[in-house]
């Protein structure tokens, strides 16, 4: 107990023999030490004195403790802890389960624990079969989005934002040509935009074509030879063209298999943003093939081996012989200029010099076998065609730098529109020939007339002997239209089968908003038509010198903040549009963990979005206001309900009333937690004026009437209400005082309050809680156990701590606080008022400090408040930590509180007590090197403990306000 006076007598027991010891040595005049018998007398006298001593030393407490006891003063109970309790139906389940309101949920003994600790739903829960799929963040202001889908949801996070994303949201848009990027060699592929609105000069694009990987495939950027558009930002007409592309592979975009070139929106879009449009594109292709080789030949009717030299129309070429040349690939090529690289093994000679004299004959080095070079007549003429799927059609654009197949060189021509295949000897191809349609290339023996005889004259034939034919191909298409051309902005793709268009898009979103996805099971395709519940967690934010800066200079006072109060909006998708939803949110906007409430609508309709299948979606928007600090979320958890540390009983009798005065009655449990409901039987109906004011004290229900089966009353059981004491209580008043740690109820005595009517067993408590304390604070994950079966349920689970369970007040706390509310009556008007509601609002706050006429909020380190109409309360919460601060939801709280018993003129503001480093440098000198570890480890933990703010100090009591350290 604490002492609030001094003794009265602060005599020990040997204090109290010694000077017995001394009177008996005056007065009987013996010097000589007492012993034996004697000395034994004078002890057991001196300690029953000792014991008289210490009764009267407790009577001015015991005084002070019934005069508190006269002013109604008594020991608050224990406080129960509350947690979130996370229910799940069995697996396979389609049906929605209802716990109900009491359900109890237990967490087995902990170590030194004999009973588990019971806990019991606050509310009935619908434990709904939907699922709580996807989660999303869109921030149109900042053009970004997060997925914290995972996070929130199974694992838990270490702080999500609520209203910010973290990724920027893509605006693409698609250009796709499945024949022009389908080619292997694309030498130049032009874009001709022209742009009717030009994209804002800050903004850039890139351009990103498919590349197929091991793992699937990327888009990979790729960067033009050449952009007169300046990446969108210039109107009118421009290019913009890549060079050296390959065929791009097929892949699908918005369900359209195609080949695709696309261009992405670098920075991200803001509201203020000047886009693009477009009002025409035009595609134009340069290909050029690698080289290959003709794959079929035929010389008139006969087959062409091409691994070897042949002679493309036999070796005695006559008018109308024909080559056949296939090619499947390039031969296929609309308007492509195509260049048949031939080589031949006997060339035509240049033409021969002059002869001169010789006096050595020249042997030649050709073998006999080797053919003759080619020789050609110079009326020869070659004609080169193709099918067009009717006729065989002459080239056009034609080049021959082999002079007729007499040299080595190019033969160059250009395919006419729609080349067709045909069958040539049985084959199939896309065929090209040419044909001998003039000359020769020598004639066959002949005999010739000279005079009157005949002379033989050999053949003359030379034909050219081909040693291979390399095919090539250069294409150029142009003024083609795209295939396709789609958008995507914010998750959305948009076809735009009609130019002109705007490729890119703001989001369809003012404020930022925060998304929650339903899923429902299969088969079903509505929500239960009942409450569902979510439970976000929030982030605990504290509040202290986190807000101070380095170096900080005094001010004359700061000014006093004003903040718009946050407006959040919570909407749901119904098929169309964006409907308001009606909710009951005990997060406070997410300045706190909570529960939020809704009931599902009627039209509750799924939506694409985010690229996910439908889901059913809600979302929040953050129209207007200020946060201290933007909320971040942990978790949010679907089908849960909040459970409190008690035990409920019901309809407990606790006796008869004899009709005397100041009777009291026990409960069979303590201690009673506030909200017990206390009935008395009574022989009649309240008066009118009564029943009046029984009304206005415990409400519409506080009567109750049992008829039996004629109608008339049998009983009428009436709800008493509960005082602190009977002083203001009058004769009629239905008044009682409860001691809710003993559990003992006090009646009055007919002037103060009234008494019960006589009666057998007609007072009970229709129902009270029990329960309370520190060890109702368990870890996450440790309730586990359903005491009751619930269909469907199959178990149940705590994600987040049990929080909030105090031990009952001790006796030395309210001496210290009794007092102080005899002063300041639940009004704070003194700077001590202040400061002692704000240890009164909550257990968690240990110390407090009123500084006046400043707003340490929005300047922590005021040297010279003046500010009219402001005062500042800073709070240090119970903790073991270096520097206890309070969260941001304790110190509003808090402040709400003092709100509420202060003068409505006065701007409150409460914060976390800022703390100065201290900076120790220590010599320690061991004995031995061994342990020296130890020692310093030692050493640092008791100076961690004396420098303490709460702990610390000489005395355990820490330290005060503003206190300056020890200079040693």
């Amino acid at each position: 107990m604490v002492k609030l006076v001094p003794k009265i007598d602060q005599r020990t027991a040997k204090e109290i023999a010694e000077q017995v010891q001394e009177l008996i040595k005056e007065y009987t005049g013996k010097t000589q030490e007492l012993k034996g018998t004697s000395a034994a007398l004078v002890n057991i006298f001196a300690r029953f004195a000792e014991i008289i001593i210490e009764r009267l030393n407790q009577v001015p407490d015991k005084n002070f403790l019934a005069f508190l006891d006269l002013l109604g003063a008594s020991r608050l109970p224990p406080q129960p802890a509350r947690v979130p309790l996370t229910f799940s139906l069995a697996g396979g389940t389609k049906i929605d389960a209802v716990v109900p309101k009491g359900t109890q949920v237990a967490a087995p003994p902990g170590e030194g624990e004999k009973d588990p600790v019971i806990f019991e739903t606050e509310r009935e829960l619908i434990v709904t079969a939907a699922k709580l799929e996807s989660i999303f963040v869109r921030d149109p202001q900042q053009d970004l989005y997060s997925n914290p889908s995972v996070s929130l949801t199974q694992q838990g996070a270490a702080g999500v934002q609520v209203f910010r994303g973290n990724k920027p949201i893509e605006h693409l848009f698609y250009i796709g040509h499945s024949q022009l990027l389908g080619f292997t060699e694309i030498e130049n592929f032009k874009l001709k935009i022209n742009l009717s609105a030009a994209l804002g000069s800050s903004a850039d694009v890139s351009w990103e074509i498919w590349q197929e990987t091991e793992s699937g495939g990327i888009w990979q950027a790729i960067n033009p030879i050449n952009d007169s558009t300046q990446s969108l930002t210039q109107i009118g007409e421009g290019e913009v063209v890549f060079s050296n592309l390959t065929a791009l592979p097929l892949t699908t975009v918005n369900l359209v298999t195609s080949r695709w070139l696309r261009c992405r929106l670098v920075p991200p879009i803001t509201l203020v943003n000047q886009l693009p449009q477009i009002a025409d594109i035009e595609l134009e292709a340069t290909i050029r093939s690698t080289e290959g080789l003709i794959e079929t030949a035929f010389f008139n009717q006969l087959p062409v081996d091409l691994t070897k030299e042949f002679f493309p129309f036999g070796e005695k070429p006559k008018l109308g012989d024909t080559l056949y040349l296939a090619n499947s690939q390039v031969f296929t090529q609309e308007n492509a200029q195509i260049t048949l690289q031939v080589n031949l093994i006997n060339p035509a000679r240049e033409p021969d010099p002059p002869p001169i004299a010789q006096t050595v004959t020249e042997i030649s080095s050709e073998p006999d076998d080797f053919p003759a070079p080619t020789r050609a007549s110079r009326n020869l003429r070659l004609k080169w065609e193709f099918w067009n799927g009717k006729v065989w059609q002459e080239l056009g654009g034609f080049q021959d730098s082999t002079q007729v197949f007499t040299g080595n060189g190019q033969v160059l021509f250009t395919l006419g529109e729609k080349p067709a295949p045909t069958t040539v000897n049985g084959v199939e191809s896309f065929w090209i020939r040419v044909r001998i349609t003039a000359g020769n290339y020598g004639r066959e023996a002949s005999y010739q007339q000279v005079g009157d005889s005949y002379r033989l004259q050999p053949a003359t034939f030379a034909p050219p002997l081909i040693a291979s034919i390399v095919v090539s191909h250069t294409l150029t298409i142009s003024e083609a239209e795209p295939e396709e051309v789609v958008s995507y902005n914010d998750f959305v793709y948009r076809t735009h089968p009609v130019q002109p268009f705007i490729p890119f898009n703001h989001i369809d979103l003012e404020q930022p908003a925060f998304y929650l996805g339903f899923n429902l099971p299969l088969a079903r395709t509505d929500f239960p038509n009942r409450t569902l519940s979510l439970f976000p967690r929030v982030t605990e934010v504290k509040s202290g010198d986190d807000h101070i800066p380095w170096l900080p200079h005094g001010t004359n006072g700061a000014q006093l903040n004003k903040t718009e109060p946050v407006q959040l909006l919570w909407e749901y998708w119904n098929g169309q549009e964006w409907g308001q939803l009606t909710i009951r949110d005990e997060t406070k906007n997410f300045t706190l963990s909570g529960l939020i409430e809704f009931l599902p609508p009627a039209n509750f309709a799924p939506k694409e979005d985010f690229n996910l299948p439908p889901r059913y979606w809600l979302r929040v928007r953050w129209l207007k206001g200020d946060y201290e600090v933007e909320p971040r979320l942990e978790q949010v958890l679907l089908n849960t309900t909040t459970a409190v540390q008690t035990l409920t009983i019901q309809q407990e009798n606790l006796g008869s009333s004899d009709g005397s005065e100041n009777q009291q009655f026990q409960t069979t449990r303590q201690p009673i937690l506030a909200g017990q409901q206390l009935e008395v039987r009574e022989p009649e109906v309240p008066s009118a004026l009564e029943k009046q004011k029984i009304v206005l004290e415990e409400g519409e229900d506080a009567i109750t009437t049992i008829a039996d089966a004629t109608g008339r009353p049998q009983a009428i059981w009436v709800r008493w209400h509960q005082v602190k004491d009977f002083y203001q209580s009058e004769p009629r008043d239905r008044h009682y005082v409860l001691d809710n740690l003993t559990g003992k109820i006090t009646f009055g005595d007919g002037r103060n309050g009234l008494i019960p009517p006589p009666g057998k067993g007609n007072i009970r408590m229709s129902a009270y809680q029990t329960g309370g304390g520190t060890a109702g604070n368990k870890p996450a994950g440790s309730i586990v156990q359903l005491k009751t079966t619930i269909p469907y349920v199959d178990k149940v689970i705590n994600h987040q701590a049990a929080a909030g369970g105090a031990a009952a007040e001790s006796l030395e706390s309210l001496i210290e606080r009794a007092p102080k509310e005899v002063r300041h009556r639940q009004r704070a008007v003194t700077k001590e008022d202040y400061e002692d509601l704000a240890k009164l609002a909550s257990p968690e706050v240990s110390r407090a400090r009123c500084v006046p006429l400043a707003n340490l909020k929005a300047n922590p380190l005021d040297t010279k408040p003046n500010l009219t109409g402001a005062v500042s309360v800073i709070i240090v919460p119970h903790s073991q930590e270096a520097k206890p601060l309070p969260s941001l939801e304790l110190t509003n709280r808090i402040q709400s509180y003092l709100q509420t018993y202060s003068e409505p003129t006065v701007a409150i503001s409460v914060v976390g007590a800022p703390y100065v480093r201290v900076d120790i440098t220590t010599e320690i000198a061991v004995t031995s090197l061994e342990g020296a570890g130890e020692v310093a480890q030692t050493v640092e933990q008791t100076l961690a403990s004396f420098l303490h703010p709460l702990t610390g100090g000489f005395a355990g009591k820490g330290w005060n306000f503003g206190r300056q350290p020890y200079k040693s």
